[in-house]
Protein backbone atom coordinates (compact mmCIF):
# COMPACT_ATOMS: atom_id res chain seq x y z
CA UNK A 1 0.00 0.00 0.00
CA UNK A 2 1.18 2.99 -0.72
CA UNK A 3 1.13 6.50 1.43
CA UNK A 4 -0.96 8.07 -0.67
CA UNK A 5 -3.68 5.32 -0.49
CA UNK A 6 -2.87 5.13 2.98
CA UNK A 7 -3.90 8.86 3.77
CA UNK A 8 -7.04 8.39 1.61
CA UNK A 9 -8.03 5.36 3.76
CA UNK A 10 -7.39 7.94 6.73
CA UNK A 11 -9.33 10.90 4.96
CA UNK A 12 -12.48 8.52 4.16
CA UNK A 13 -12.45 6.98 7.67
CA UNK A 14 -12.10 10.57 9.56
CA UNK A 15 -14.84 12.26 7.28
CA UNK A 16 -17.13 9.23 7.21
CA UNK A 17 -17.06 8.62 11.22
CA UNK A 18 -17.71 10.57 14.31
CA UNK A 19 -14.27 9.52 16.01
CA UNK A 20 -12.45 10.11 19.15
CA UNK A 21 -9.16 9.56 17.39
CA UNK A 22 -7.93 10.81 13.54
CA UNK A 23 -5.95 8.05 11.58
CA UNK A 24 -3.26 9.55 9.69
CA UNK A 25 -1.65 7.57 6.74
CA UNK A 26 1.21 6.02 9.26
CA UNK A 27 -1.74 4.48 11.40
CA UNK A 28 -3.24 3.10 8.91
CA UNK A 29 0.17 1.81 7.12
CA UNK A 30 1.22 0.85 10.73
CA UNK A 31 -2.38 -2.10 10.13
CA UNK A 32 -1.82 -2.11 6.40
CA UNK A 33 -2.67 -5.90 5.89
CA UNK A 34 -5.92 -5.60 8.25
CA UNK A 35 -7.66 -3.27 5.76
CA UNK A 36 -9.65 -4.14 2.57
CA UNK A 37 -10.36 -1.16 0.24
CA UNK A 38 -12.00 -0.56 -2.67
CA UNK A 39 -10.92 1.85 -5.70
CA UNK A 40 -12.10 3.11 -8.63
CA UNK A 41 -9.64 4.36 -11.20
CA UNK A 42 -6.52 5.22 -8.81
CA UNK A 43 -8.78 6.41 -5.88
CA UNK A 44 -10.07 4.94 -2.81
CA UNK A 45 -13.97 4.69 -2.58
CA UNK A 46 -14.49 2.22 0.16
CA UNK A 47 -12.80 0.68 2.90
CA UNK A 48 -13.04 -1.09 5.97
CA UNK A 49 -10.48 -3.15 9.03
CA UNK A 50 -10.85 -6.51 9.93
CA UNK A 51 -8.55 -7.59 13.14
CA UNK A 52 -8.74 -10.54 15.03
CA UNK A 53 -9.29 -9.94 19.17
CA UNK A 54 -9.69 -12.89 20.42
CA UNK A 55 -8.90 -16.48 19.48
CA UNK A 56 -12.58 -16.68 18.33
CA UNK A 57 -13.80 -13.22 16.89
CA UNK A 58 -12.96 -10.59 14.49
CA UNK A 59 -13.45 -7.06 15.53
CA UNK A 60 -14.79 -5.43 12.12
CA UNK A 61 -14.32 -0.91 12.04
CA UNK A 62 -15.01 1.73 10.07
CA UNK A 63 -17.02 0.63 7.24
CA UNK A 64 -16.76 4.05 5.10
CA UNK A 65 -18.04 4.05 1.78
CA UNK A 66 -17.44 7.56 -0.55
CA UNK A 67 -20.68 9.68 -0.62
CA UNK A 68 -20.38 9.47 -4.57
CA UNK A 69 -20.10 5.77 -4.36
CA UNK A 70 -23.01 4.63 -2.11
CA UNK A 71 -26.24 2.92 -2.91
CA UNK A 72 -23.87 0.09 -5.54
CA UNK A 73 -22.92 -2.86 -3.04
CA UNK A 74 -19.85 -1.85 -1.95
CA UNK A 75 -20.45 -1.85 1.66
CA UNK A 76 -21.85 -5.28 0.95
CA UNK A 77 -18.73 -6.49 -0.87
CA UNK A 78 -16.62 -5.15 1.77
CA UNK A 79 -19.12 -6.92 4.79
CA UNK A 80 -18.80 -10.38 2.37
CA UNK A 81 -15.21 -10.28 2.30
CA UNK A 82 -14.32 -9.07 5.68
CA UNK A 83 -16.48 -12.68 6.84
CA UNK A 84 -14.39 -14.34 4.45
CA UNK A 85 -10.98 -12.55 5.87
CA UNK A 86 -12.29 -13.29 9.75
CA UNK A 87 -13.15 -17.08 8.74
CA UNK A 88 -9.39 -17.57 7.18
CA UNK A 89 -8.47 -15.92 10.01
CA UNK A 90 -10.09 -18.85 12.14
CA UNK A 91 -12.64 -16.37 14.09
CA UNK A 92 -15.98 -18.05 14.74
CA UNK A 93 -17.69 -14.24 15.21
CA UNK A 94 -17.81 -11.15 13.57
CA UNK A 95 -18.43 -8.28 15.66
CA UNK A 96 -18.56 -4.19 15.11
CA UNK A 97 -20.39 -1.36 16.78
CA UNK A 98 -22.71 0.92 14.87
CA UNK A 99 -23.58 4.21 15.85
CA UNK A 100 -27.19 4.70 16.79
CA UNK A 101 -28.94 6.63 13.96
CA UNK A 102 -26.72 5.38 11.22
CA UNK A 103 -29.03 3.43 9.24
CA UNK A 104 -26.91 2.80 6.20
CA UNK A 105 -24.42 0.70 8.16
CA UNK A 106 -26.95 -0.75 10.36
CA UNK A 107 -28.93 -1.88 6.65
CA UNK A 108 -25.93 -3.26 5.39
CA UNK A 109 -24.55 -5.35 8.22
CA UNK A 110 -28.44 -6.84 9.61
CA UNK A 111 -28.84 -8.18 5.55
CA UNK A 112 -25.76 -9.65 5.70
CA UNK A 113 -27.00 -11.29 9.22
CA UNK A 114 -25.67 -9.97 11.98
CA UNK A 115 -27.75 -9.15 14.87
CA UNK A 116 -27.97 -6.25 17.78
CA UNK A 117 -26.76 -7.29 20.93
CA UNK A 118 -26.48 -4.77 23.69
CA UNK A 119 -26.49 -0.72 23.58
CA UNK A 120 -24.35 1.74 25.30
CA UNK A 121 -23.10 5.50 25.39
CA UNK A 122 -19.19 5.58 24.21
CA UNK A 123 -18.14 8.04 27.28
CA UNK A 124 -15.30 9.78 24.77
CA UNK A 125 -17.59 10.59 21.93
CA UNK A 126 -20.57 10.64 23.64
CA UNK A 127 -22.41 8.66 21.13
CA UNK A 128 -24.76 5.35 21.92
CA UNK A 129 -23.49 2.19 19.74
CA UNK A 130 -24.91 -0.95 19.73
CA UNK A 131 -23.05 -3.72 19.07
CA UNK A 132 -23.93 -6.44 16.05
CA UNK A 133 -22.51 -9.63 15.94
CA UNK A 134 -22.63 -12.64 13.48
CA UNK A 135 -22.03 -16.54 13.89
CA UNK A 136 -19.24 -17.34 11.29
Amino acid sequence: MTKATAAAIANLINMQNQLTKRYTADTVLAEEDKYIVRMRDGEVIGAVEVKKVQWYQCEISHLSVDPAARGVGIGRSLVEEVEVRACRLGARIAQCTIRIGNAASEAVFTKRGFVATVTFRNAQSGNDVTVYQKVL
